[in-house]
């Protein structure tokens, strides 16, 4: 991957910080109804299920933690977590 690639999915990110739990949530312009938006969250009870399997661990490092939704996720299974983001803007809505 090239530095013009990855500067590019940085900027793509740092413009979407602000409306990335919207899409995630399904809120707002992201809801696509109530039978698609059920079947995201189904999906990702499944995810957060199989995360929650983990045994607790001391450290966890997170890459590309972005706004934090499984952040607080894996807050549930690590004593220190440790989350980078290449977007501080995303870092911000994190903290």
């Amino acid at each position: 991957m090239t530095n013009d690639v990855i500067q590019q999915q940085i900027e793509y990110y740092r413009a979407r910080a602000n409306e990335y739990d919207q899409w995630f949530y399904r809120t707002d312009r992201y809801d696509r109804g109530k039978e698609l938006n059920q079947r995201w969250f189904d999906e990702l009870a499944i995810v957060r299920t199989a995360l929650h399997q983990i045994k607790p661990v001391e450290h966890i490092l997170e890459l590309a933690c972005g706004t934090g939704i499984w952040t607080q996720e894996l807050l549930q299974i690590g004593q220190q977590i440790t989350a980078i983001d290449a977007v501080s803007e995303v870092i911000e809505i994190n903290q």
